[in-house]
């Protein structure tokens, strides 16, 4: 799968779960209404309600020592993953929570 896929699949399946949430309806109704398939629907539905591991809080991060933030065009975030986020400016900070949203 595309990275773009990826995070549209992430994106799209939560705002149904949403909505399906204020809808009121039956899971099997809202995804005939919205010609949803019921097991992919059931399947990101149990994936967000998932809690995360480990503790919350702090977490231990290695710094590069040859690398400068002017080097690399600003700060770079890389995941157990392997999902990496360059380019970390002022300018784009404000972008960097609903990324890290979309992308857990």
């Amino acid at each position: 799968m595309a990275a773009l896929e990826q995070i549209q699949t992430r994106a799209f399946w939560p705002i149904h779960i949403e909505h399906w949430q204020a809808s009121g309806q039956s899971q099997a109704a809202y995804c005939r209404q919205h010609d949803l398939c019921p097991q992919k629907f059931s399947y990101w539905k149990r994936k967000s309600t998932v809690k995360p591991t480990g503790s919350p809080g702090f977490t231990r991060i290695r710094v590069d020592a040859g690398l400068s933030s002017a080097s690399v065009g600003g700060l770079s975030l890389r995941f157990n993953d392997g999902i990496r986020l360059g380019g970390i400016t002022q300018d784009t900070i404000p972008c960097i929570q609903p990324l890290l949203e979309l992308l857990r």
